[in-house]
């Protein structure tokens, strides 16, 4: 089928569950780029639905979508341990691919997927709209302003008290806290991160939640140039703790919800201090004189639906305007191998 290039990209939804109905599907129906032309999903009521709301046609199991000549784009938002063979049959039909995170379970798995992508000549990605994370993408110019100086340690927590009862919480379904929603976050950490060997310490516990995949994650990522990466996503802290904590040598970042934090100081404003042997002057511990901060607080906008919508409008420029893709298949490669490494390390595969 011949398309113009201000068509609407045709989309085959696979999945009309929690991602592909309440993210996916209410985002591309704000969208002009986008017309949902085919769905696919076992449960009769969920296609009613679908075709109802959209006047798409519907299928039962994904393979007839697949062979839907309509179909341009085909978004996989299934169960995790579908992804891969979904991902892999929809570019061998000659279909561009969005796959919901995670793209797969192995690297071995996100090279198949590549293989078939660049087999296939289609475009393949990755759902990562936290990376449009209004939040995100200003510590990220915060960052590259300089005023935290050189990064010592980047902290991100994800803290709350939930005991999961759903399909996510079983390993035979590719659940757990680490690929379903540490990822997101893992996601953003990584890319702060230069391409450098990456030292890992993992600690994934199996708590309060149903189910046997864990629902505590704390990893400690160490590269060999660059801050040490600390993430913690847990459903079992009640308490929580800022989301974001940045230290660098001239300031320091703070997040609680969707507010920042910053203090910092110009290092050309101090003196440079030496060592002093000896006895300290006045039983002192400071060296040089006061520092004198500057500090700033700055509300962002809270993500929602707007990382759905920046994802597909840059999606949308790609496909119809060859723009460069914007997440990657080999930039997901690397997070999905971390979560491999951690899994190993655990004992949790």
């Amino acid at each position: 089928m011949l398309t113009e290039v201000n068509e609407p990209i045709r989309v085959g939804l696979i999945g009309l569950g929690r991602s592909g109905w309440k993210i996916h599907a209410d985002g591309l129906a704000k969208l002009d780029e986008f017309q949902i032309v085919a769905a696919a999903d076992p449960d009769a009521a969920r296609c009613i639905e679908a075709k109802n709301r959209f006047g798409c046609t519907t299928y039962s199991d994904p393979k007839s979508l697949l062979s839907d000549p309509q179909v341009e784009l085909v978004i996989v938002a299934t169960p995790s341990h579908t992804h891969v063979p979904l991902g892999v049959a929809a570019l061998h039909a000659d279909k561009h691919v969005v796959i919901e995170k995670p793209l797969a379970q192995s690297v071995a798995e996100v090279d198949k997927l590549l293989a078939a992508a660049n087999k296939t000549g289609r475009i393949l990605t990755c759902f990562q709209n936290n990376r449009f994370e209004p939040i995100y993408t200003s510590i990220r110019d915060i960052i590259d302003s300089g005023r935290l100086g050189e990064l010592v340690l980047i902290r991100r927590a994800i803290h709350r008290y939930t005991r999961r009862s759903d399909w996510q919480t079983l390993r035979k379904y590719g659940g757990g806290e680490l690929p379903n929603t540490a990822s997101h976050f893992l996601d953003q950490l990584l890319l702060l991160l230069d391409d450098t060997p990456i030292d890992l310490l993992a600690d994934l516990r199996h708590t309060v939640s149903a189910g046997d995949a864990e629902d505590h994650v704390k990893l400690v990522l160490k590269p060999k140039t660059g801050p040490l990466i600390d993430l913690e996503s847990s459903s079992v802290i009640a308490a929580g703790q800022p989301g974001w904590l940045i230290a660098g040598t001239t300031g320091t970042l703070t997040t609680i919800e969707t507010t920042i934090h910053v203090k910092w100081y110009d290092p050309s404003t101090v003196e440079k201090i030496a060592v002093t042997e000896g006895a300290a002057p006045g039983r002192t511990y400071v060296g040089g004189k006061k520092i004198s901060w500057n500090e700033e607080t700055i509300t962002t906008e809270p993500g929602g639906t707007k990382r759905t919508l920046d994802f597909y409008q840059h999606l949308a420029r790609t496909v119809r305007h060859g723009a460069d893709l914007y997440v990657t298949p080999e930039t997901v490669r690397r997070q999905i191998g971390i979560i491999e490494r951690a899994r190993r390390q655990t004992g949790l595969l």
